[in-house]
């Protein structure tokens, strides 16, 4: 076994191997067939560059991407490693060529598409020509259940036990275990070691924040890019043409430089737009899926998905593009309930309602993984790890810190209940339950505000024993408590058409009061619309350098507030509410009001208290 270090910074310039790189390249190198699950930005390619150059022979790539093969070669021969590829880009010329160095044995990679493998002489040059490994790049294509299955895979297997290579590997970015296993058999591996690792991006954040509307989100992409980390330019997703344009003209509208990016583009202006982007003189660019591939821009700070992927593979393969330098990057995914129905659209090519061949209803149960990912309460690192079989996923048990779901930037932190706060959680569980998954989240809710309208009426909603029974807090409450409870593994959303609400075995419990849970309740950090407030100075997590002796004094004053209630002193304020009041020591109500966990009700209810403590005059002194 070679020693690999000393090849990787001779060939490639590296001081170290990423995470899973050294673990593959000693499976490979052995001569026992490899599968590799490495994702986007993780050195996948790697893991067959450098067995090409440390073995005898030439190494065949089979990739089904243009843009990516003229990427890695290029990239290579500017390293003088000698690298070829056979496309339909090139001339007879070229190819002709090509198949002559490749036939003399003058090169160390030779990248070709699969469809190659049809051409039976090419067939019997592979015969001919001494090779040190066949690597099947994207390898999930070979899956009629991945998310991307390219019939010319299937002739893989074939040629394999033709040529019988020395070594074959097989790489990919986007593989559940189930596909997995279907890629090691599909392309004829005997007994093939797996290795999934890497998908822990502890420099990337990961932030899902469902939307209200449009409207809204686009409020959101504008906040978003206006914050953009060091003016680099934004990449950010949409699901149709239509989306990618909408997007960039609003933003436009509000000042900035943006453009829109599909396939429906004409090729010179899609051409100037990728050198536009990678040059950083745009704000941001909307574009479909359709850009990305063979796109290397190591620098993308703020990557944004303005509506749900079809898939968790397809996410992670995209979100993977931001911070592929090390420096870091964050995803942002804004989404809203129509966006599954759009997702079903796409996947069903205009036809949710027919009977469904079983690869598009395989892609329908990816896109209700994505859902129930996208709602869950799971740190969203540990959820991308368990949906790949990532070992590393039990790391992150106590939380990553770097997502929505395990930080308070933006998810607000959750507390328990008090009694009566658990009952409320009670009647919005039972209402749910007695909706018998048959509705969604806002028929669910008016029902439970006890709305009286035509529709509520015709479904009969009106005469259940729950309607009406939370009509003292109104729909805004009504609807983030219910997003409060799916975030807690309370209640679920199923299908994807039309979205329905169902109560979980969990849920099912705390109604019968069987089980206490902490969630995170309405309207604390937040102001009466449910949108969380900006985030500012002083509503941030970091109470480091709190006044200790301050602190103290609160406690005292709400356990004493507390003991008046027979309440527990949590329910006035969490511990960490109370250091950032010690930490910033606000001066008025309107500074009390940034304090997070502070919402308007404890505002009036404690806010001129508070500053009393602190020695400031009250406002309403």
């Amino acid at each position: 076994m070679p020693a690999l270090l000393p090849a990787l910074q001779r060939h490639f310039g590296h001081d170290s191997f990423r995470p899973g790189q050294e673990e593959v390249l000693r499976s490979i190198l052995s001569g026992r067939p490899t599968v590799a699950v490495l994702p986007t930005g993780a050195g996948k390619s790697l893991c067959f560059q450098l067995p090409a150059l440390l073995c005898e022979g030439t190494a065949v790539v089979i990739s089904p991407l243009i843009a990516l093969m003229k990427d890695q070669v290029d990239a290579l021969r500017l390293r003088g490693i000698p690298a070829a590829k056979i496309t339909s880009a090139e001339s007879g010329e070229e190819k002709s060529a090509v198949m002559t160095a490749f036939r003399q044995g003058q090169l160390k990679l030779l990248y070709i598409a699969p469809e190659r493998l049809a051409q039976p002489g090419f067939r019997e040059l592979l015969q001919q020509v001494p090779l040190s490994l066949l690597a099947v790049d994207e390898a999930h294509c070979v899956s009629q259940w991945g998310h991307d299955f390219r019939p010319d895979y299937l002739a893989i297997r074939e040629v394999v036990r033709q040529i019988a290579p020395p070594r074959i590997a097989a790489l990919t970015a986007t593989a559940t275990p189930e596909v997995q296993d279907e890629m090691g058999v599909a392309l004829g591996m005997q007994s093939p070691a797996v290795f999934v690792r890497g998908f822990h991006r502890p420099d990337l954040r990961l932030d899902v924040i469902r939307t209200r509307g449009e409207a809204d989100r686009l409020e959101q992409l504008e906040g978003l890019v206006k914050e953009r980390p060091e003016g680099r330019a934004v990449l950010a997703y949409a699901s149709t043409r239509k989306q990618t344009e909408a997007a960039a003209e609003h933003l436009r509208a509000c000042g900035f430089h943006a453009k829109h990016y599909h396939a429906g583009c004409e090729g010179d202006y899609r051409t100037q737009i990728q050198d536009e982007f990678l040059q950083d003189k745009l704000d941001v660019l909307i574009a479909t899926n359709a850009f990305g591939m063979g796109i290397d821009k190591p620098d993308i700070r703020l990557l944004i998905h303005l509506a749900l992927p079809t898939s968790v593979e397809s996410y992670y393969q995209e979100v993977g593009r931001a911070g592929r330098d090390g420096q870091g990057g964050r995803a942002v995914l804004l989404h809203q309930a129509k966006d599954a129905r759009t997702a079903e659209f796409l996947i069903t090519e205009g036809n949710p309602n027919q009977e469904q061949p079983p690869h598009v209803m395989a892609a329908l149960r990816k896109l209700s993984r994505l859902i129930s990912f996208a709602n869950g309460s799971t740190c969203r690192h540990r959820g991308v790890l368990e949906y790949f079989g990532d070992p590393d996923a039990v790391r992150l048990l106590q939380g990553c810190n770097q997502c929505d779901r395990c930080s308070d930037d933006t998810f607000e932190q959750r507390r328990e209940l008090s009694d009566d706060e658990h009952t409320t959680v009670r009647m919005a569980l039972s209402g749910v339950a007695r909706a018998h998954g048959q509705y969604g989240r806002g028929r669910v809710a008016a029902m439970l505000i006890g709305a009286n309208t035509e529709d509520i009426r015709r479904s009969g909603l009106n005469r259940l024993s729950t309607h009406g029974l939370l009509k003292d807090y109104g729909r805004v409450f009504v609807l983030e408590l219910l997003d409060s409870l799916e975030e807690s593994g309370l209640i679920c959303t199923t299908g994807t058409q039309y979205p329905l609400l169902e109560i979980t075995a969990d849920g099912a419990d705390l109604m019968h009061d069987r089980l206490r849970q902490a969630l995170r309740w309405p309207g604390e950090g937040k102001d009466f619309t449910g949108r969380n407030r900006r985030t500012s100075p002083v509503s941030s997590p970091d109470c480091d350098g709190f006044d200790e002796e301050i602190f103290r004094i609160l406690a005292k004053w709400r356990r004493e507030l507390a003991q008046g209630t027979k309440k527990p002193p949590y329910t006035v304020f969490a511990d960490r509410t109370l250091k950032l009041i010690a930490k910033h020591k606000p001066r008025s109500l309107e500074e009390v009001a940034q304090i997070h966990g502070i919402g308007p009700a404890k505002l009036e209810k404690y806010g001129d208290a508070v500053l009393k403590l602190l020695g400031a005059p009250s406002a309403r002194a």
